[in-house]
């Protein structure tokens, strides 16, 4: 009997570690996400500006930016839009995949990318505040 109370603590404890480990995570409110998206915007605006590129690296740079600016537009209007930022995190690593750039701009462009997909993340697990679907 001991033994299947000392195991169901230890269950119980471990639980509850995990589950507040989690939940220790910052929820994302306005803010963060529009305070993200304009981040990646300036990431990706820095490599356009700072980096001569060919016409279909500038394409990519472009649509980028476009679906990027989709998503932000619908999060004004209150709508967190899943697929408008699958799309735009698609894109963006597309401009990873298919351009050479400096190993920073890189490296900015790739911490968006995963910070994109924590707040999409974020959004599976309804951790997204003002988000009115």
């Amino acid at each position: 009997m001991n033994r299947f109370a000392i195991a169901a603590a230890t269950l119980l404890a471990t639980a509850t570690l995990m589950n507040a480990q989690f939940e220790s995570e910052a929820r994302y409110d306005a803010g963060t996400v529009s305070a993200l998206v304009d981040r990646v915007h300036d990431d990706l605006n820095h490599a356009y500006g700072a980096w001569q590129f060919s016409d279909a690296d500038r394409d990519r740079l472009n649509h980028s930016e476009k679906e990027l600016r989709e998503f932000a537009k619908k999060w004004e209007a209150g709508k967190f839009d899943k697929g408008q930022l699958d799309g735009a995190i698609d894109s963006v690593q597309h401009v990873l995949d298919s351009n050479n750039m400096p190993v920073r701009d890189r490296d900015g462009l790739s911490d968006d990318l995963t910070q994109l997909r924590r707040m999409r993340a974020a959004h599976d697990h309804h951790e997204i505040e003002g988000d009115k679907h």
